[in-house]
């Protein structure tokens, strides 16, 4: 099958990986004399404005309309989970369904570990290149009623310490100086240790498979449609972008003593039978928090407020 990529490359995603990703991935189209073109992202949310270019000019769906007798146009994306959460996000608001090819170039890089990619752009841009067609997965819809807000999330959205946590890293004094040397984990570790005993509880509703669930002293709420989060902590070990489930994965704080021992059991993928963990599959959750609180969206603040969130699930096809 022929193809022609639309590389969107997003230069800033990992410190700068993602323009050292980009290189690699031209000099490989080149020496394989494949056809491209190249657009870089320049400032913030630029990639949604490429992307509503490409999809009003170039883009098909696939498969292409059979009076097409040219090679397919497909969408690659070099950068984070922030890049690409932003790319399927216009795709949904324009209702256009065109598969997207992605090589990771993030600091985080849950979704590629979703996929089981190879750490390897050049592994995984040569397996793009023998593909024929792409493959479904299965991403979260949600509509928050308060405020009306409504997408897609490639990863999962949070309420309570891992949305904390994401307010401390991107307002920590010293991130653009750690991000410049390459060391924005060390900020995350930072904002981490500091989160996990300020954090307090709070009180959540849940509506999923018929049922209604009162949790009083929530921690940690996270709904998610693979394992990790936070740069692969397997939060969620069961969910797979593959099966059309809903996790939803609840943390009480029993005691701040017991904090440390909370997290081990979270990163030893052991927490799921753990009294303090409440876990709930459905293909329809629904989340209500009064207390306000902070929450994110694949690793972007929504804000510190109350939430009525509704998940359900949206496909979308991606060449991997």
């Amino acid at each position: 099958m022929e193809i022609f990529y639309h590389v969107l490359i997003n230069p800033n995603s990992g410190g700068g990986n993602g323009r050292l990703v980009g290189e690699k991935i031209v000099n490989y189209l080149k020496e394989h004399q494949l056809s491209y073109e190249v657009c870089f992202t320049g400032y913030p949310d630029h990639e949604r404005q490429l992307v509503r270019e490409l999809a009003k000019h170039t883009l098909q769906p696939y498969p292409m309309p059979n009076d097409k007798n040219e090679p397919y146009p497909l969408l690659l994306i070099i950068g984070g989970d922030g890049t690409i959460h932003q790319v399927i996000n216009e795709l949904y608001r324009l209702k256009k369904q065109y598969p997207i090819a992605y090589i990771p170039a993030g600091s985080g890089n849950d979704f590629a570990r979703a996929l089981n990619l190879p750490k390897d752009p050049l592994a995984i841009m040569e397996h793009i290149s023998q593909k024929n067609e792409p493959t479904v997965c299965n991403l979260l819809h949600y509509h928050e009623a308060i405020y009306d807000e409504e997408g897609l999330v490639l990863n999962n959205i949070g309420i309570g310490l891992d949305a904390a946590i994401v307010y401390e890293t991107n307002h920590s004094k010293v991130k653009n100086i750690l991000q410049k040397f390459n060391l924005l984990s060390f900020s995350y570790l930072s904002a981490v240790i500091q989160t996990l005993f300020k954090q307090k509880s709070f009180p959540i509703l849940v509506e999923a498979n018929g049922k209604t669930y009162n949790f009083k002293k929530a921690y940690l709420c996270t709904t998610s449609n693979h394992p990790y989060f936070g740069g692969g902590t397997p939060i969620a070990p069961k969910a797979s972008v593959f099966q059309k489930k809903i996790d939803l994965i609840i943390i009480e704080k029993t005691s701040m003593f017991l904090v440390p021992w909370i997290a081990f059991k979270i990163f030893t993928k052991k927490h799921l039978e753990a009294k303090f963990c409440h876990y709930i599959q459905a293909n329809k959750i629904k989340i209500v928090s009064t207390v306000t609180q902070h929450g994110q969206a694949d690793g972007e603040e929504l804000g510190e407020r109350s939430y009525d969130i509704t998940f359900d699930l949206a496909e979308q096809a991606f060449w991997i």
